[in-house]
């Protein structure tokens, strides 16, 4: 914006006429005048600061899909015109007015009538937005159920995964107490209605609270997004994906304008303005995976850790290559007395997930040349300072392995200085619980009691 402009972003809602008014005839106090608005800006230009009155009314027959005033909305201007007020800028069924009046008369005397064009109104802008808005986690909510039930100690060790939890969670909490706190300004207006009085005042602070707090998640989320990303070398990747996303939003708010400025009739701009948010949504959904396996290919992003070298398996019917890592692991297969050589080409990896909740390590030695008689051991350690959090991960860990068929053995948990224990037969698995953390260990043969005596020692607590 140049000097003579100025944006400002849109914190009040519809209804809260009484409140934009003032804040308006604030700007205008400052030099700024109101020059139009748009779905998220307040848009200003440069002025003498003066007093001025600013008031806010509604033709709900109007739409943003109109291309310009209807006939209905001039009439209803000359008539403010006649009583003092100058239309400053128009959005929808929105009008913004202005006198240079210090006591101009009020727009709107029957508040039975103010009344129903707000609440027409905010049906076709604020209600449907928020309930637009409280799709996205109704819509998330199997997925998220899904990793809930399957395995909690990944979800509350994974970052990522716990941003994306959070968000949803304030959206809905956002959206339910925005539409919650409408209907009781409804409910309270109209039993003021009813009895001769005004329509009550809208809970201004409670409503720029919240949407200052819901603004301040998603930038809380976005940022803990990109410092992940950064890690991982996938913050370029992500950092295209909002510019791309960003453009769409650009581009559909050009094609709204191109189409009103051209004159188009209200029903063919929905339908072309719909059709293209439609088509956009698909093609971004289309282009998405193409772009983060293009930048993959290129080299410019990882979608995983590159192994610290490769290794190709050929029996002479097939081959296959397989990366090979040298992490430092808690305990080996050779702490546990297995002869591992070179021909062996045995792989190392630790991945560790650490969110404010927990920690989860996940550790796997295993050989990647087919031919070796080495046993692959896999083990997971997670530790959390929350004991209702270990303990529900502890419950689901010790539910899914019994609903996956593989009925879990109780043991005896003292000679493993465990609070409880447990083992799974057919895929020797054992589950130990301690009191700051779960233990889970596999080997693909049967162990023995030194190595599990070792593998125990050296990642208990």
């Amino acid at each position: 914006m140049s000097r003579d402009k100025k944006r400002q972003m849109i914190w009040y809602q519809v209804d809260d006429t009484g409140a934009i008014a003032r804040h308006l005839e604030k700007m205008a106090a400052k030099g700024w005048l109101l020059e139009s608005v748009d779905n998220w800006w307040y848009i200003y230009y440069r002025a003498e600061p003066a007093r001025v009155k600013y008031a806010v009314a509604f033709f709900p027959e109007a739409s943003v899909f109109d291309p310009g005033l209807t006939e209905g909305q001039e009439t209803y201007i000359d008539y403010c015109r006649a009583a003092g007020w100058e239309l400053a800028a128009v959005y929808g069924p929105i009008q913004y007015f202005h006198s240079a009046c210090p006591d101009p008369v009020p727009i709107e005397t029957d508040e039975a009538v103010k009344l129903a064009a707000i609440r027409r109104t905010m049906r076709k802008t604020s209600v449907l937005s928020y309930a637009l808005l409280l799709a996205l986690p109704v819509i998330s909510l199997p997925v998220f159920w899904s990793i809930f039930r399957r395995d909690l100690m990944e979800l509350f060790s994974n970052d990522r995964q716990l941003g994306v939890i959070v968000l949803m969670l304030a959206i809905l909490l956002y959206g339910c107490g925005m539409l919650l706190d409408y209907l009781i300004w409804v409910l309270r207006s109209k039993r003021s209605v009813a009895k001769g009085g005004a329509c009550r005042r809208p809970h201004t602070r409670f409503r720029l609270l919240a949407s200052i707090a819901m603004m301040a998640v998603c930038g809380a989320v976005v940022l803990s997004f990109f410092v992940d990303a950064g890690t991982s070398g996938l913050w370029p990747a992500l950092a295209l994906y909002l510019i791309l996303y960003s453009g769409v939003m650009l581009l559909g708010r050009w094609v709204l304008r191109k189409l009103k400025s051209r004159g188009t009739s209200r029903e063919n701009t929905k339908g072309i303005f719909f059709a293209f948010a439609i088509g956009a949504g698909i093609a971004v959904g289309f282009l998405t995976p193409l772009l983060f396996g293009g930048l993959a290919n290129a080299g410019i992003i990882r979608a995983v850790r590159e192994p610290a070298e490769s290794y190709t398996y050929s029996n002479g019917n097939f081959s296959f290559t397989r990366g090979i890592y040298r992490d430092d692991l808690p305990v080996t297969l050779e702490d546990l007395g297995c002869a591992v050589t070179e021909e062996d080409h045995c792989s190392y990896k630790a991945e560790i997930d650490r969110s404010f909740l927990a920690v989860r390590g996940e550790y796997t030695q295993a050989a990647m040349n087919l031919d070796s008689d080495l046993p692959w051991l896999y083990y997971q350690i997670y530790e959390t300072k929350w004991p209702w959090l270990l303990e529900k991960c502890w419950e689901a860990l010790t539910a899914a392995e019994e609903e996956d068929s593989w009925p879990v053995q109780p043991l005896v948990p003292a000679p493993w200085g465990a609070v409880e224990a447990y083992k799974q037969e057919e895929l020797t698995s054992y589950f130990l619980l301690y009191p700051d953390r779960i233990i889970t260990f596999r080997l693909s043969e049967d162990a023995s009691p030194q190595q599990l005596d070792t593998i125990v020692r050296t990642l208990q607590p």
